[in-house]
């Protein structure tokens, strides 16, 4: 009977291998013999897990029962994963295996249309950090003009503005992803990645009853190491509209195939119907606000 002992180093601990035999000899030079050869050691280094065969191979005349113990190590101190600096052009770190099921689509008040009327700020929601009424996903960034409705009850709760400012009570509709507002007043965000398919100028629109912004880029629509949206980021573009006037406003990127970009849409609508359009057009392709396969949330970002 003999004990044998193999240590296997690993990176950052060792790995120990205890073979027990018993061995029937008729000398004992046989069983030094076999010792010697079952005792070879080799060093294989490797990270995570690692199955291994190891085999003796004892004399001829030997009956050999083997029986091998492996002892696991205490795992060593884990290390924290250095992230890489945003990329100059704007884009961020994605996880690739993720899957483009839209843009996040988070639904806000609105008290009264404050944003998209006056100097109320864009980043009311996170200044207030506000919970959002309602949340989806979307691959659609665009909701047709409406008119005032009939046959609802009408309130006038603003001081300042009086019978300019109606409020149709009990008044609804519905934008993207199956989220349904108040249509009197309410803010809608867009925001998660966009992949760019070719390599070239793209043109970003915006229309909008009442207002909407269009943030693009690392440190524009959002921080590609945190995740956060900056509060005083200043919109690449933005549009404003009113009484079924809604005029067009584009600003260009040039973007890298294959790259994920983040963007984020802020609207907001006041005191009466609304309408959204903010379309895409890539290299050679037409606008649209049809996105699908090109967008993706927020969770497929790698934040740290």
């Amino acid at each position: 009977m003999f004990t044998i002992h193999r240590f296997a180093t690993v990176i950052g601990a060792s790995l120990l291998s205890r073979v027990s035999a018993t061995i029937t000899a008729a000398n004992v030079a046989s069983a030094t013999a076999a010792l010697a050869l079952a005792t070879t050691t080799t060093t294989i280094p490797w990270i995570g897990d690692h199955t291994a065969t190891h085999t003796l191979l004892p004399c001829a005349e030997l009956s050999v029962t083997v029986t091998i113990v492996i002892q696991v190590p205490i795992a060593g101190p884990s290390c924290t994963a250095i992230p890489e600096p945003p990329s100059p052009d704007g884009s961020c770190l994605v996880n690739p295996f993720c899957s483009p099921s839209g843009l996040n689509i988070d639904y806000y008040r609105n008290y009264l249309g404050d944003y998209s009327y006056g100097d109320y700020p864009s980043s009311y929601y996170i200044t207030e950090n506000l919970s959002p009424l309602d949340s989806s996903l979307t691959n659609r960034t665009f909701f047709p003009q409406d008119k005032s409705p009939t046959g609802l009850a009408v309130v006038y709760p603003s001081a300042e503005l009086g019978k300019a400012a109606p409020y149709w009570v009990g008044w609804t509709r519905d934008t993207n992803g199956g989220i349904t507002v108040d249509a009197n007043n309410f803010t809608l965000v867009y925001s998660g990645f966009y992949r760019a398919p070719a390599t070239g100028t793209y043109s970003l629109c915006t229309s909008a009853d009442n207002r909407n912004e269009i943030f693009f880029g690392d440190g524009n629509a959002l921080d590609c190491l945190s995740g956060a949206a900056p509060a005083d980021a200043t919109p690449l573009a933005f549009s404003t509209g009113g009484n079924f006037v809604n005029g067009v406003n584009c600003t260009e990127v040039d973007l890298v195939a294959g790259r994920y970009y983040p963007v984020r849409n802020v609207y907001g609508d006041w005191e009466g119907p609304s309408a959204l359009s903010f379309t895409v057009q890539g290299p050679g392709e037409d606008q649209t606000y049809d996105l699908d396969g090109d967008v993706y949330p927020l969770e497929c970002g790698s934040f740290f």
